[in-house]
């Protein structure tokens, strides 16, 4: 009797075992290159197999959470993928926290072990005597020869006595990989739970989308507790290539890396693209290896695209747009050079659907603002332990489908492009009518004496809410606040003219130094006494 050959229905592979494979087919190449040293997939694979036997000797089971207070270095990267191969939940966490919300972060993800470096360590030892969940975690200490604190243990030997060999884990796609916590710092921390089938979008959607392959050296400027930073460390790990991780972000030791390491591809936000242009640096290294440059995280303007084109005149320039929770936007070159596309951050990536809402739920048409709202196999599992605020996020369509509420907001054109106009609390609504700091900045932007901007609103006791621009100027700029004022306005509508201009010398930042226009509002809107 003839009997039909049973289906082939195979997922992926996992990162796990791409990083085997890679091991076996090119293992002297290298998976990672930081502050001048290399790592080999060879080298790699067999670390990061010690790093999971380590852990499951002592007790690991699947799922269990592994904090990572620590800055890029190979150490880090290692101990990544070794959590992961483990079958546990690997936690990197932001160390520029302040002590209260590091510690917050920490006890709300429940770690049983926690790592951290040289740097990083006396934060979290001062934390443990009254932090239970902290104090009960055990502590290693990476990449330092000065004194273990008390109750720590030094990463090396701990690693280096464990075998070679794979460990026998079963891992599955529905599996937790990794908790990114947000960038906010008020309030209760949000740790974002991803699967590895999420994560699997990143590699299969930015891999494709930014044309990277075994040969691609992307070099990672923000740090690795940064979900951006994964745009292209995901992709690198699962196709091969090699990843240059920075300790410190400079303009001079970005330019030389490129240079010695022929880096190939980037991510960075528009204010790092900045930086770059205005050190005038880039004409004394040979930049001709990069391909792409992604900018995302903010909105780039058109004067930041000029100048990374004379920077990286071979490259080609994308633009991203997503939110941690889970669906992304890529806007290609082609995409740009469409009529009417140039400012948009492009279409849903690797099958993803947008939609936009009103407060009240209401799907948008096209040209109409409203909150982003978006659909994708990268969406979260949920906010770790907080239904609640997971439930609040989200929204469903006539079919049942889950999309989540980005807070930002944006408009979908008829094609079905993507514009941002910021943030939802970054709206300045002025006499009743609503101005979005973006459309501000981006004429702004356009003075050559202007090296960034950021236009937030104000209290007035006539329009209630009033924009209010304030502008870093580049070296040797001559212009006067009400000069640059007058310039601006003459170029906006009616509704849009800032009521006042506000030099500064620096804004305050978050994580890869996206700006805080919280932390820029609160001076203006705190009670006077």
């Amino acid at each position: 009797m003839h009997h039909a050959p049973a289906a082939l229905d195979q997922p992926p592979l996992l990162y796990t075992e791409q990083i085997r494979i890679h091991a076996r087919l090119q293992g002297a190449r290298p998976a990672a290159i930081c502050d001048g040293q290399a790592l080999s997939w060879g080298d790699f694979h067999r670390q990061t197999n010690q790093v999971a036997h380590a852990l499951r000797a002592e007790g690991l089971q699947h799922g269990d959470r592994v904090c990572l207070v620590m800055n890029s270095s190979l150490d880090m990267f290692v101990l990544i993928w070794g959590v992961i191969k483990s079958g546990g939940v690997v936690v990197p966490l932001n160390v520029m926290m302040a002590g209260d919300s590091l510690g917050l972060a920490i006890e709300d993800c429940d770690p049983r072990w926690i790592f951290a470096d040289a740097e990083t360590a006396p934060a979290v030892q001062a934390l443990r005597p009254t932090l239970p969940r902290i104090r009960d975690a055990s502590c290693l200490l990476a990449g330092s020869d000065s004194p273990l604190p008390e109750g720590w243990r030094a990463l090396g030997p701990w690693r280096d006595a464990q075998p070679e060999t794979e460990v026998a884990v079963s891992l599955q796609h529905s599996d937790s990989m990794n908790i990114i916590y947000s960038s906010g710092s008020t309030g209760k921390p949000k740790g974002i739970e991803h699967s590895h089938f999420a994560r699997h979008i990143y590699s299969l959607g930015f891999g494709p989308g930014l044309e990277m392959n075994r040969w691609s050296v992307p070099i990672c400027s923000t740090p690795l507790y940064t979900n951006g930073t994964w745009i292209t460390m995901l992709p690198a790990v699962y196709w091969g290539g090699t990843t240059v991780l920075m300790r410190r972000f400079s303009a001079a030791e970005f330019f030389a890396a490129i240079e010695r390491h022929r880096c190939t591809h980037m991510f960075m936000v528009p204010t790092q693209y900045i930086v770059l242009i205005e050190s005038g640096l880039a004409r004394q290294h040979d930049l001709s290896s990069v391909r792409v440059c992604l900018s995302g995280g903010q909105a780039t303007a058109d004067k930041t695209w000029e100048g990374l084109r004379s920077v990286f005149p071979g490259a080609r320039l994308f633009e991203c747009y997503g939110i941690t929770e889970g669906f992304i936007t890529l806007a290609s070159p082609e995409d740009k050079a469409l009529p009417g596309k140039r400012r948009s951050v492009g279409l849903p990536m690797f099958g993803g659907e947008l939609l936009i809402l009103d407060e009240e739920g209401r799907v948008q048409p096209p040209h109409t603002v409203g909150d982003i709202t978006g659909y994708g196999p990268a969406l979260m599992k949920g906010y770790f332990r907080q239904p609640e605020a997971t439930a609040r996020m989200t929204w469903k369509d006539a079919a049942g489908r889950t999309f989540l509420r980005s807070g930002d907001l944006g408009y979908l054109d008829e094609d079905g492009y993507l514009f941002i106009a910021g943030r939802i609390k970054d709206m300045i609504k002025s006499g009743g009518i609503n101005v979005y700091a973006s459309d501000i900045e981006e004429v702004f932007m356009r003075h050559p004496e202007v090296q960034e901007v950021a236009a937030i609103g104000i209290p007035h006791e006539k329009w209630i809410e009033t924009p209010l621009l304030l502008a870093i100027l580049r070296k040797g700029a001559t212009i006067t606040a009400e000069e640059l004022k007058a310039w601006g306005n003459a170029q906006l509508g009616r509704w849009q003219k800032v009521h006042a201009v506000e030099f500064r010398t620096e804004f305050p930042r978050a994580t890869h130094d996206k700006v805080l226009k919280r932390a820029l509002r609160e001076p203006y809107w705190a009670p006077r006494s």
